[in-house]
């Protein structure tokens, strides 16, 4: 933006004494994200389950009591037993590992969770520096042409082209009226949109970032590895399923189960028996054969999923990177010199229409042209900054638009 505009800025917006940097809305957003405060909690209701998944089933304590009726005797009884599952497979490893694989999965997701937070606030961001800018010059241009149309009517001439002129600018000025109505609804939106992602009110002059330099912009590598969530959740299962499977054949084993008791017969003669306890839990109707046929089914089931993740993933990806590309294409087709050029090219023109040297049409081409290419710069970076931000995610990687 030209120095004009700046100036123009300053005297119509009073600054926040706190500017908000880009680092800031990346703080700001995680701190404040519910959802991210959720996750962290799922994830030590899951690391607790790890744990309680690997240990053993608890002893049984049993005591009784009860009456004795024996040989023309009457008395009492008092017994205690203390049982331990003991099981003959590694079941309860097994189970131990299945939780950790849910917690890796869950800490993975987590993480694309809190990379998805900093790259939607900082895209809100650079939305809302689009928004202001878009305004800023919307509101420049129409005071060009109310500037314009105010110099016609001090120059009257009495002439059909004179009402002509009149009445082409006047329909323009109603057209940047309606536009300029759209671009404040749009800051206005964008203002909201930051505000709910930093969990605060901001308005457009607190930001305090610029575009940044094309000769430095972000220029991804086709084959970086892909780290998509998609992908990752779908390996993720299927490591489960197999686990889940190795789980099922080894449940149809039986368990052991060792222990000792004592009972006391309150008769006379007093009866005290000690005596051990050894058991199997035996399968009788072999529910372990059907549950491993549903996670063999899942295993399969997973395997196609993960394949056709495979593909749809590296589809997207390549897609992804030509989107990238083309939109670094458009960076570099309006940088931001480009500004600064624009804005001394419609002052020249505004001057020639003054001094007679160019007519209304030639003014309000030249006028619209030149606020055309300052939209697509601007347009062009949202588009670039939008796209590189969903190929970085799909490779597990903080936004950056800049080479360091």
């Amino acid at each position: 933006m030209s120095f004009i505009i700046y100036l123009f800025l300053a005297a119509t917006i009073p600054f926040s004494s706190w500017a908000l940097t880009l680092s800031d809305v990346r703080d700001l957003a995680v701190q404040n994200s519910s959802a991210l405060k959720s996750k962290e909690l799922e994830s030590m209701a899951l690391a607790s389950e790890k744990n309680l998944r690997g240990k053993w089933q608890n002893p049984q304590l049993m005591g009784q009591v009860g009456s004795l009726k024996t040989a023309g005797q009457v008395g009492s009884t008092i017994e205690f037993s203390l049982v331990q599952a003991v099981p003959l497979s590694d079941k309860f490893g097994l189970r131990r590992e299945l939780a950790e694989l849910a917690l890796q999965s869950y800490e993975k997701e987590k993480k694309y969770f809190t990379q998805w937070v900093e790259h939607e606030a900082l895209l809100a961001s650079w939305r809302l520096l689009v928004a202001r800018e878009l305004y800023m010059h919307g509101i420049e241009r129409a005071e060009r042409i109310k500037l314009i149309q105010k110099y016609l009517s001090t120059h009257p001439r009495v002439s059909i082209r004179q009402k002509v002129e009149q009445s082409i600018i006047g329909s323009l000025v109603l057209q940047l009226q309606k536009m300029q109505d759209q671009k404040k609804h749009d800051l206005f939106q964008a203002e909201k949109e930051l505000s709910y992602w930093i969990g605060r009110q901001i308005k457009a002059d607190e930001i305090a970032f610029q575009f940044p330099d094309e000769k430095k912009v972000f220029i991804p590598v086709e084959d970086k590895t892909i780290e998509d969530i998609e992908l990752i959740l779908a390996k993720n299962q299927l490591d489960i399923s197999k686990i889940d499977a190795e789980i099922a054949k080894k449940e149809r084993r039986p368990d052991l189960f060792l222990g000792a008791g004592y009972r006391v017969e309150n008769v006379i003669p007093q009866n005290q028996f000690s005596y051990g306890v050894i058991g199997l839990n035996i399968p009788i109707w072999d529910t372990g054969a059907l549950r491993g046929e549903a996670t063999r089914a899942r295993v399969k089931r997973d395997e196609k999923i993960l394949e056709e993740s495979q593909k749809k993933v590296t589809l997207k990806h390549q897609k992804q990177v030509e989107m990238v590309q083309y939109f670094l294409s458009q960076v570099r087709r309006f940088p931001n010199r480009l500004l600064n050029e624009q804005e001394q090219s419609i002052h020249q023109a505004e001057i020639g229409f003054k001094q007679g040297l160019i007519d209304v049409n030639t003014f309000l081409l030249s006028e619209t042209q030149t606020h055309d290419v300052i939209d697509q710069i601007y347009l062009s970076w949202m588009g670039y900054l939008e796209n590189l931000s969903t190929l970085q995610l799909m490779r597990s990687e903080k936004f950056e638009w800049e080479t360091k």
